[in-house]
């Protein structure tokens, strides 16, 4: 009996398979302190779901969406339902979601091409490191694929039997992905293009089919965009980072910008349009996309080279990841470590990405511009109209291994036809994706670190969260956050002097920063030296945005040294930078004692 013979029960293993893969992955990645602990953008996601686990659905006073609601609302509902669960509850969710993907690839595969091909590009689907990595992170990534590539399977069904329920169910569901991870959206004008080309000469049906499959994409969105404009008070379609990260992979300086690292750095960026007086979300989102279309507009031949490099980076075999370096986890779980590498060849996009290019080549000059090639390079021209990274490359994997497959098969069989020249090609884009590529540094990235040292913090381990915070700022000494915390923890610990060159250090490079000036000077008062702790205090009301904290610290030093002039003066300060504020009352008794 050949396996050929009975693909959909070789698709049913592929996908127990894939299952298990991922099961194991999550049990080994349990080893992480950010397993339960997640940082930054997964630390935003799991915060969210546990205000709305706690009640608070509506979120009346929060403003408009800051990120595509769908997955926090989901983590919400898996948090409510398994509180004490829910790390391990949602990632084996995520695993059956990954697990299912493979099986709509090979779905989708019969239908395009042939069941080979589609058992093929499954079970390269079951063992892709990336899909596995990423379906144990506590992001969107995993949802969106999965609901994206659901909605093409309806939508290649609808075009292959015309029906208006088949249009707006596959609508509906590429609407409900764009909730998840925004760039789906791209896709629904971008289908409906196509299919008015497509059904151009039948414009009374056709009409119909389009018009549901927009209707099914604007229902899946309305709720989010009436629920910004209600309850958030601000016109928001889905959600307002939009622009801020429109900018930071289109200006003249996208290197530095996409280097940001979250926290100080990060919050910078954001209060640009704060300090232009601009407060409502959907304004901050239009400052920045503004600030980014005049780049375009002025240096159009930057832009142009800029778009170049990204698509480069696109279809490069480098894994590249926000804040965290993906391969860094490969110590983690023996499951990456045989499915995600780079030695000279960057495994596995390295070579999924130049067969998909083959593939994609041939089947256009076959097929012409069919609906999988449209959506494939449709959905790589959204990312790289913002900018590339793993995360946001994982979602079109699924179909780029469809087209990788069918390109693998159209080589071999050249090859067999002792026709030489595709072969050549192909060892072309190989290397050219494969080209100039970092070293596999799996000693992690100076943020890896400090959101290491954070965790580990929080967990009271702390002596390893002093290591992790020290190798943040060996590998980045101008880390000036990773710094901060480093000397906060030391004079926690009672090593004031260690902390104290610290602090001092950082308050010269970061002097806007309230709290670097506040550790100073309770690093001066540990230490009896209460003149320093005060000019401290002082040289933070002068470079640092007004805090009542910081005037109530320094009223009260003035009031222990006797200074009650110097307090009053200050009091009266304070209530003209501060009126009302509450904190500063308490002390005006204690001035005129």
């Amino acid at each position: 009996m050949r396996l050929s013979d009975h693909p959909e029960r070789v698709a049913l293993g592929i996908v127990l398979g894939a299952l298990g893969l991922r099961l194991l992955h999550m049990w080994q990645m349990a080893a992480s302190p950010l397993f339960a602990d997640p940082a930054v953008d997964a630390a935003t996601y799991v915060e969210h779901a546990t205000q709305l686990a706690a009640g608070q659905w509506l979120g009346w006073g929060e403003g408009p969406f800051w990120q595509p609601p769908l997955y926090p609302y989901v983590l919400g509902l898996v948090k409510g339902v398994f509180p004490d669960a829910f790390f391990y509850v949602v990632r084996i969710l995520q695993a059956a979601m990954g697990a299912l993907c493979c099986l709509l690839v090979y779905w989708i595969g019969r239908r395009i091409f042939s069941p080979g091909i589609a058992l093929v590009a499954a079970g390269a689907a079951a063992v892709y490191g990336p899909l596995i990595y990423f379906d144990a992170r506590l992001l969107p990534t995993g949802l969106a694929t999965f609901l994206a590539l659901a909605g093409l399977l309806l939508l290649l069904a609808a075009v292959e039997r015309p029906a208006k329920r088949l249009f707006l169910a596959a609508g509906w569901l590429w609407g409900i992905a764009a909730l998840a991870v925004a760039t789906v959206l791209a896709l629904v004008p971008l289908t409906a293009v196509w299919l008015v080309h497509r059904y151009w000469n039948k414009p009374d049906r056709g009409r119909a089919w389009i018009g549901s499959f927009l209707l099914g994409a604007g229902l899946a969105i309305l709720p989010v965009t009436l629920y910004n404009d209600i309850v958030g008070a601000d016109v928001v379609l889905i959600s307002s980072n939009g622009g801020v990260n429109f900018y930071v992979g289109n200006n003249a300086d996208s290197d530095r910008t996409l280097a940001i690292r979250p926290g100080w750095e990060w919050e910078e960026l954001m209060a640009e349009p704060v300090r232009q007086g601009i407060s409502r979300p959907s304004a901050k989102s239009s400052y920045f996309y503004a600030r980014a279309f005049a780049f375009i507009g002025q240096s159009p031949l930057d832009y142009i080279a800029l778009l170049a490099h990204k698509a480069v980076q696109f279809w490069s075999g480098d894994e590249i990841e926000r804040n965290q370096e993906i391969y860094y986890w490969r110590k983690y779980s023996s499951v990456l470590t045989p499915m995600l590498w780079k030695w000279g060849l960057a495994f596995p996009f390295g070579l999924v990405g130049p067969l998909a290019l083959v593939g994609l080549a041939v089947y256009i000059r076959r097929e012409g511009f069919g609906l999988p090639a449209v959506v494939t390079l449709g959905y790589s021209l959204a990312v790289i109209a913002f900018f590339v990274t793993a995360r946001y490359r994982l979602p079109v994997v699924p179909l780029l291994l469809l087209f990788a497959t069918y390109g693998g098969h159209w080589l071999y069989q050249r090859g067999r036809e002792r026709t030489w020249w595709p072969s050549a090609l192909f060892v072309l884009l190989l290397l050219g994706a494969n080209w100039g590529l970092p070293s596999m540094d799996m000693r992690g990235t100076p943020a890896t670190y400090n959101d290491l040292g954070n965790a580990y913090l929080r967990q009271g381990r702390y002596d390893l969260a002093l290591l992790k915070f020290e190798q943040a700022v060996r590998r980045d000494d101008t880390y000036w956050q990773a710094w901060f915390n480093l000397g906060s923890l030391r004079a926690m610990r009672g090593d004031v002097q260690g902390a104290l060159p610290i602090f001092k250090r950082v308050a010269e490079h970061n002097p806007e920063r309230p709290n670097v000036w506040s550790n100073l000077a309770g690093a001066f008062v540990v230490l009896g030296d209460f003149p320093r702790a005060i000019l401290a205090l002082e040289r933070a009301l002068q470079h640092a945005p007004p805090r009542s904290d910081i005037y109530a610290e320094l009223l009260k030093l003035y009031i222990a040294r006797g200074q009650y002039d110097k307090a009053d003066a200050l009091y009266h300060r304070a209530l003209t930078a501060l009126p009302g504020e509450v904190r500063l009352d308490s002390l005006h008794g204690e001035i005129t004692h």
